[in-house]
């Protein structure tokens, strides 16, 4: 696992060709779907918190967790590369959306939750 994740990774991003995304129709597609992905898996996992009773807040901090991809998503576009499913303009489109929301959970989360119930005592301090 030590060895073959890193691996794993650097293959993804030997594949990933994000100078394929250059004209302004790729781009506004890259837009859309990283918009898409973001309300898409953001407001359903919102929604569903919010109809098991959670206050919204907490289900915000539901959306916004959920909303990474990371590892899995990686796969499926790095499977869907090799059998011929998706091209490389599509794939960096993808690998860029499961980057940016994966990266853009930590801190969205802390925004919409994490400093609220560090203040109110229900985190822990942020060791700094």
């Amino acid at each position: 696992m030590v060895f073959l994740l890193p691996m794993f990774f650097t293959f993804s991003g030997l594949n990933t060709r994000l100078d394929m995304v250059n004209s302004p129709e790729l781009l506004l597609i890259a837009a859309v779907v990283l918009a898409g992905s973001i309300v898409g898996k953001g407001v359903a996992c919102w929604a569903a918190a919010r109809l098991n009773g959670e206050d919204n807040r907490t289900a915000l901090a539901v959306g916004t967790l959920m909303n990474a991809r990371g590892l899995m998503e990686l796969i499926i576009l790095n499977i869907g590369l090799q059998r011929g499913f998706i091209g490389l303009p599509l794939f960096s489109i993808l690998v860029l959306m499961a980057i940016v929301t994966t990266l853009m959970a930590s801190p969205l989360f802390e925004w919409v939750y994490g400093r609220h119930a560090r203040a109110r005592g229900e985190l822990g301090r942020i060791a700094s």
